[in-house]
Formats: C-alpha cells, structure tokens, sequence
C-alpha cells in the first residue's frame, strides 16, 4: 500500500483561499470560525481535520472541488480605471498640445447622462440639444450630421454646455446641500432658478 502524498502548497493556498470566498458568502457568521472550517473539512474526508496542512493531497482535491460546487458565484464587478485611463477620459477632446491619441474612447451612457444634466439645467429639452448641437456655436456643429460618438466628442459638448452654464450664473462648483427638512429636488429647483 502506497503512502498518501502531502497537500502540496498550491492546493493549500487554493483551499484557503476558496474556502474564504466560501464563509464570505454564507450567511453564517460562524463558518468564518477556524473551528467550523475544520468541522466542515472533517465532514468532507470522513477524519478528524487538525488542519488544512494535514490534509492529503486527495483530500485536498476533494475539498476544493465541494468547495467550487458550494460556493455562490457572484457577478465580477468592473474594474475601475487605472490613473492613465482616467486621466486620458478627463483629457480627451482638448487642444492643449498633448500628442494625438490614434484610438478614439466610445462615449459612455455615463457620458451621455451627465450631458443631457447640463442641458437639462439649461432649461432645454432633446429637440434643442439637437438643434444647437448641428449650429455652428456647436463644437460638432461643422459636421453635416454631428453625433456624439467618442468620449473627446462628448467631453468637447460638455465643456460647451458648462461654459454657457457659468455664463448665466447656473453652474455650481459643488451642488448645494439641502437644508435640513427641505428636500433635494427643493434644493435643485433653487439653484437652476438663480439665474
């Protein structure tokens, strides 16, 4: 009769860390316990478990694998943007002597929201966003049919709308806080009012 083979290091690492995500998922606070994880892992082998590193490699693999088929998957969230990628979005659409950028960023609904916001706050509605967007005071307004496509477009738009925003005294750095018992829109209405 052969010997059993030891956990190795990967499996190890592997285990722990799937049967953190495991507890993380649970509903009870218990399973985070050490003495619950090696319950659970001599229920699992059929063995009184002192510890995962006293597992065998066999053993090991059918602890992750009970583990892979317990353990809910969650929806990955998208990860953020990192310094550069934030920075060009900020910065795409400026003229201010930076090298061209060959690939142009496509807008995002996020995008599109915060213009639609200001020309909201301009007291327009769609149809003369559109209007002014084809005017030549528009900066896509040299195009025979302008459509906001990329984030240098939109950030261009954007900053045309904020322009005309301040011009009128309705564009606010910070948008204020609502007073105590007053309610946000109350608090909006204010603001785009004030002009």
């Amino acid at each position: 009769m052969t010997e059993a083979k030891p956990i190795s290091a990967q499996q190890l690492k592997r285990l722990q860390t799937q049967y953190a995500r495991f507890a993380a998922a649970s509903a009870d606070p218990r399973t985070r316990s050490r003495e619950e994880r090696l319950l659970w892992a001599s229920l699992i082998v059929g063995r009184t478990v002192a510890s995962f590193s006293k597992l065998t490699s066999e053993e090991a693999a059918t602890a992750i694998m009970r583990l892979q088929q317990d353990t809910p998957q969650t929806k990955a969230r998208p990860k953020p943007m990192d310094r550069d990628a934030a920075e060009r979005h900020a910065k795409d659409g400026r003229w201010d002597g930076e090298k061209f950028r060959p690939t142009p960023q496509i807008a995002s609904e996020f995008d599109l929201a915060n213009i639609a916001k200001y020309y909201t706050r301009l007291g327009w509605d769609r149809d003369t966003f559109d209007r002014w967007l084809r005017s030549p005071r528009s900066p896509l307004g040299r195009r025979s049919q302008p459509q906001i496509r990329t984030v240098a477009q939109a950030n261009r738009v954007r900053w045309a709308l904020k322009k005309m925003l301040q011009s009128r005294g309705l564009w606010a750095a910070e948008p204020p806080q609502p007073a105590r018992g007053e309610s946000i829109e109350g608090c909006e209405t204010n603001v785009m009012s004030a002009g």
